[in-house]
């Protein structure tokens, strides 16, 4: 077998994440100035003047962190980046709390407790675009500067700031590079719209409307219900398996987060060996067990996003504005294609995500 092929699907992959990057903008280098916008000297001189104080007096800022669940590699590598960039600003008193699960029922006692404790700022990953809703704006009404990271509410317009990938852009990525995979033609398989979960539903819709637009002899396939939460593992195995039933042409499958990929990895164990080969899976997220699988050849490319980042933002953000700094609405982080080539490079390594700090 040629060995120009694979190597070219990797460039294109990585020339596709390259190119937008720079339609996003280097978020690693450029997040104050992105998240930041001058108001003028009087502003500047009114910022450095409270953080003299606040240095001379030694007060804290107060600023919590709320993850999505605190058993998620995900979640854990923005743990660490919010404490680091805490550790490294000096005047923060940082709170991080999660509970186990992705559960809107467990996040909102967490929320409360961490008003009634009087935190200045509040930077949560939202679990229900709804149920979220009061909890915050409650916090809000009480002074509280409230942020998303990762997730958003449905109404966002009394948060600060939302900062989160751009899932819909990473959606056509993974687009064009599972296209590139399986020759442009033959059946791929993805979840359905989750509901409540506004990440994965723009990474199915930038999918989709690529394949539509740009890919006339890729035919879709939509799972049956993976479900959520604990039960999305054992939903998609199921789901998968049904699906080649249904559909002996499927040739490559979209896992949307990094359960789905390792419950594809899983599915995929019970087919003839031919067949484990001809499929192609695309994935999103670099957790230590899909870029095992990826490695081993099992996932073909990961879609990393930067979640240090997204907490290291958090942190920032939420001291600027009690600062009374301006904060830009929505700030995009970017994110980094991998492939079994390039993830031992240390310029890609980084992105995969931490299971302890």
């Amino acid at each position: 077998m040629s060995h120009k092929r694979p190597i070219r699907l990797v460039a294109v992959f990585c020339l596709l994440l390259t190119l937008l990057l720079a339609a996003c903008g280097d978020a690693t280098s450029t997040a104050p100035a992105a998240a930041t916008t001058a108001a003028g000297s009087a502003t500047t001189a009114a910022a450095a003047s409270a953080t003299t104080a606040a240095a001379a007096s030694g007060t804290k800022y107060k600023i919590a962190l709320v993850l999505g669940s605190s058993t998620d590699s995900f979640y854990t590598s923005m743990q660490c980046g919010a404490q680091e960039e805490a550790r490294k600003l000096g005047d923060v008193d940082l709170t991080v709390q999660g509970a186990q699960t992705w559960d809107a029922t467990l996040q909102i006692p967490i929320i409360n407790a961490l008003i009634a404790n009087k935190v200045q700022a509040l930077a949560v990953v939202v679990n229900d675009p709804k149920a979220l809703f009061a909890p915050l704006k409650t916090a809000s009404d009480a002074g509280v500067k409230v942020m998303g990271v990762d997730t958003k509410l449905d109404d966002t317009s009394f948060e600060v700031t939302n900062i989160s990938s751009d899932n819909k852009a990473l959606g056509v990525v993974a687009a064009k590079t599972m296209a590139g995979l399986i020759n442009d033609k033959g059946a791929v398989a993805l979840p359905a719209l989750p509901p409540g979960v506004s990440t994965v539903s723009d990474r199915i819709t930038g999918f989709r409307e690529e394949m539509k637009a740009n890919h006339p002899n890729i035919t879709l396939v939509e799972l049956a219900s993976t479900s959520t939460g604990s039960n999305e593992a054992d939903g998609t195995v199921a789901a998968i398996n049904a699906a080649f039933v249904a559909h002996s042409d499927l040739v490559g499958i979209y896992a949307t987060n990094s359960t789905i990929s390792d419950a594809t990895v899983a599915a995929l164990k019970g087919l003839p060996a031919d067949k484990q080969q001809s499929v192609k899976v695309v994935g999103f997220d670099a957790t230590p067990t899909s870029v095992a699988a990826m490695q081993a050849g099992k996932v073909q490319a990961l879609v990393a996003q930067k979640p240090a980042q997204m907490g290291a933002l958090a942190v920032d953000n939420a001291r600027k504005a009690l600062m009374g700094q301006q904060v830009d609405k929505v700030i995009p982080v970017d994110g980094v294609g991998l492939t079994a080539q390039n993830v031992t490079d240390p310029n890609f390594s980084q992105y995969v995500y931490k299971s302890s700090c």
